[in-house]
């Protein structure tokens, strides 16, 4: 718990503007007021400064109070809430759950709704990266379990350098892996593709992720687009000369005749003017 003295004109605009500089919702707001402003007698000895005094949950008390509320709106009796951190990683596990398969959920659908709704409130605070939630071990079992196929191959990765692609996974899924890439300081991930459906690509950390990713693209930078090639031109008959008389070669080869000269033209006679009865004719 963090203690933080603010001071001012006003009792309320103090607790509202802590509120907006600190991002603090109703259920995380405890003060006390050291000293409220007076006018004095008649003027006198008057005191225009309020003084409060506001304790601030640290990051993590923060979503243990914010979940302890969030259960307890929802009817969920438990014993307590564990919590562990790596890093900026919070990792909170419910114990002691009466009704675990409704926190759960099928196939953890409520364990996956909480949890992307507490990631969702706290996305905006600096000092926490991601928050994962668990009950009663379920996800730790589950994620055991998912992960025994693909620690082999996840292994050969340190020894050999090589980058691994895996097969489509759920969001779920892919959750599960980056979390345990994320706890080997050797490794990293990267996501491709599109739709819900992504693939993950696990490489060294030693690796440049635009050169995992240009490798996985399949698309090579340095090569250019192949042009189509062009059609051969026909080569030109240098044997022939400017006259025209000398005979033309065909694709074949053999030669041509020459052209003969068209005949010219007889001109047409041009018609009579018609007479009609009573002109003269000279």
């Amino acid at each position: 718990m963090t203690t933080i003295d603010k001071s001012g004109f006003s009792v309320e605009e103090i607790i509202r503007q802590f509120r907006r500089e600190n991002n603090i919702r109703d259920h995380e707001l405890k003060y006390e007021i050291l000293k409220r402003p007076n006018k004095g007698f008649f003027g006198l000895f008057a005191n225009k400064i309020a003084l409060v005094r506001f304790h601030v949950p640290e990051n993590t008390d923060r979503v243990r109070l914010y979940l302890e509320t969030l259960l307890g709106k929802m009817g969920v009796s438990f014993d307590k809430l564990r919590s562990t951190t790596e890093g900026k990683t919070l990792y909170l596990t419910i114990e002691g759950v009466v009704e675990t398969g409704f926190v759960i959920g099928k196939n953890g659908s409520m364990l996956e709704t909480l949890q992307y709704l507490v990631n969702r409130v706290f996305e905006d605070d600096k000092g926490i990266d991601r928050i994962y939630l668990d009950a009663d071990g379920y996800r730790e079992r589950r994620e055991s379990q998912f992960l025994h196929k693909y620690l082999p191959q996840i292994n050969k990765i340190k020894i050999h350098g090589k980058s691994l692609t895996l097969d489509p996974m759920s969001p779920g899924e892919r959750r599960i892996i980056h979390r345990h890439i994320e706890r080997d300081k050797g490794l990293r991930t990267l996501t491709i593709g599109d739709g819900e459906n992504k693939r993950i690509v696990i490489f060294s950390s030693k690796q440049k992720e635009s050169e995992v990713r240009q490798e996985n693209s399949g698309a090579k930078p340095e090569e250019k687009k192949s042009q189509k090639p062009r059609r051969p031109r026909r080569p030109r008959n240098t044997s022939a000369n400017n006259s025209g008389d000398s005979p033309k070669a065909d694709d074949s080869g053999e030669a041509k005749a020459p052209r003969k000269p068209r005949a010219p033209r007889k001109p047409r006679p041009r018609p009579r003017p018609k007479t009609v009865p009573g002109d003269k004719v000279d």
